[in-house]
């Protein structure tokens, strides 16, 4: 489901590049640092959980589970247009930013085959074989490049 709201478009956002992260893919959308006012607004469950680091930076506890997931479900919002996320307690709750480098990977080794232009669309087909209860890949993958995904789990929990 793609979410009516565009954190791109709203006010508060300005891309900040002053903390880069170089060892992201370069079109990994997380490379700057999170823009927590405006991820609050995505997702207001992440409000709680942000406030001032000891360095004076808005921050969250990342030991914190239920903190990351909202994180988490905020960052799929506001750059993949997904309006509802959830994963059930005790299930992997993925950093986005490590999972959407995979994905690029995986698009620079299909352009590799493919005289270097990345390839689109939903004639990739790609099977996600545990794709647990998060779908993270499926996500990223489709939103990013428009890639078809079969997702494959034993766990009766995840798959529901």
């Amino acid at each position: 489901m793609k979410s009516s709201i565009s954190y791109k478009d709203m006010p508060e956002y300005k891309k900040k590049d002053t903390l880069q992260k170089p060892n992201l893919h370069s079109r990994n959308k997380h490379t700057g640092r999170y823009d927590l006012k405006a991820l609050k607004m995505v997702n207001p469950d992440l409000k709680p959980f942000v406030a001032k680091n000891k360095h004076g930076n808005l921050s969250i506890d990342f030991f914190n589970p239920i903190a990351v997931k909202a994180l988490n479900k905020a960052l799929l919002m506001a750059h993949y247009g997904i309006e509802y996320w959830d994963i059930p307690d005790g299930f992997l709750c993925p950093p986005i930013p490590g999972r959407a480098d995979y994905i690029h990977h995986i698009a620079d080794v299909l352009a590799d085959s493919n005289h270097g232009t990345l390839v689109k669309g939903d004639k990739i087909k790609c099977l996600d074989i545990g794709v647990g209860a998060n779908c993270v890949y499926p996500i990223i993958g489709n939103s990013a490049y428009g890639w078809s995904f079969l997702g494959s789990d034993i766990d009766s929990k995840a798959i529901e």
